[in-house]
């Protein structure tokens, strides 16, 4: 691993920088600012229904968190996609325990 300074940890990721409301960009990029505002709009637009159970809530909401770090490791992406499977699961066990 390699270890990098605060600093360096706080730059945003090139990768995520080709990423607009367009669509990705291969002509240019975003500034950092206006990535961190892309990313956090995309995913406020997921809300939950008041049924949802507190604890796939609170799990939902931890994850959407997570997804605005993407802007400064590209994989953290990956890392949200491949756990909202879990927070699926979570929901259908909590209905089922509902019936």
């Amino acid at each position: 691993m390699d270890i990098r300074s605060l600093e360096e940890l706080r730059q945003a990721d090139e990768q995520t920088l080709r990423f607009t409301s367009l669509g990705l960009a291969t002509g240019g990029k975003l500034r950092p600012e206006d990535a961190a505002v892309f990313q956090q709009e995309v995913i406020s637009h997921a809300e939950l229904v008041p049924a949802v159970a507190e604890g796939t809530r609170n799990t939902f909401e931890r994850l959407r968190s997570l997804h605005a770090y993407g802007v400064l490791f590209y994989d953290i992406f990956t890392a949200v996609e491949d756990l909202t499977h879990l927070v699926i699961e979570q929901a259908l066990r909590d209905r089922l325990l509902e019936f």
